[in-house]
């Protein structure tokens, strides 16, 4: 049925090969828009379908400035304008306006289904065609190509981040450095070492003793015993580890001392006087 009134409806319109829209509005199309689309009979009928629902609510794709010399939109155009609506049922094949001033300008809106493009100016309803380009959607700017490229010099790997960078060798430490790097392990070894609540006392390494004209034991140079704190040697390096001596350790020490003393004065009282 739809396609026996579409037929009917190509009869009996007056179609043109040419004509002129050099004054839009003089002649406006005051047929129905359902009709006009049905005279494009080599749209599809679902696609004709589409687009006359889409029309009738108003729904378009793009909203358009038709020029002298092209169409201005969203998307991209060609700026010839074909099988225009005139009148009650006219329509003209190809659409001139080559006598429009270049500054005027005459809004429209599109409606668009897969290929199929509907145009209709908003001074005179003319319902009509016209084509959008494939590349509508204009491309964003390629990013510029790298310094070494556009000067024409050879590109590596790594100009293009695809290796890793050189490892950087690391600065041989100086003498100076080194030292303190031991002192510092040094003083680590020695804070872990010393046993908690336990102060260090300077002990000498041997004992010399004499006997006194009055029979006393005498030790010879010895060296106080005053507390010293961790790492505060004459050179500055912190001192090894000392021992701390146990309390029966201290108590033999005594004893000999006490030996020694008495056999010191026994054999002064036996010298002759």
């Amino acid at each position: 049925m739809s396609i026996l009134l579409a037929v009917t409806l190509a009869a009996a319109s007056t179609v043109q090969p040419s004509c002129s829209w050099d004054h839009p509005g003089v002649n406006p199309y005051t047929g129905k828009t359902s009709a006009a689309i049905d005279r494009y009979t080599d749209i599809p009928e679902a696609v004709r379908g589409t687009l006359k629902r889409r029309m009738e609510e108003g729904q378009s794709d793009d909203k358009v400035t038709i020029t002298r010399d092209g169409i201005a939109g969203k998307n991209q155009y060609d700026p010839a304008i074909r099988d225009m609506h005139f009148g009650a049922a006219s329509v003209c094949a190809t659409v001139t306006r080559s006598k429009w001033s270049p500054q005027r300008q005459e809004p429209g809106a599109v409606y668009c289904v897969d290929q199929h493009c509907i145009l209709v100016p908003k001074i005179c309803g003319n319902v009509s065609r016209i084509n959008r380009k494939p590349d509508a959607v204009a491309k964003a700017p390629a990013a510029p190509p790298p310094p070494a490229a556009r000067l024409g010099n050879k590109m590596g790997g790594k100009d293009l981040g695809l290796v890793d960078a050189e490892p950087v060798e690391p600065e041989e430490a100086t003498d100076k450095e080194l030292a303190d790097r031991a002192r510092q392990r040094q003083a680590a070894l020695d804070t872990s070492m010393k046993p908690a609540g336990v102060e260090e006392f300077n002990v000498p390494a041997q004992l010399e003793f004499e006997i006194a004209p009055e029979g006393n034991l005498v030790v010879i140079d010895p060296s106080p015993l005053t507390p010293r704190l961790p790492h505060d040697g004459d050179d500055g390096v912190p001192p090894s580890p000392t021992a701390v001596p146990e309390a029966d350790h201290w108590a033999m020490l005594l004893a000999g001392l006490g030996i020694l003393g008495v056999a010191a004065r026994r054999r002064q009282r036996r010298q002759p006087g």
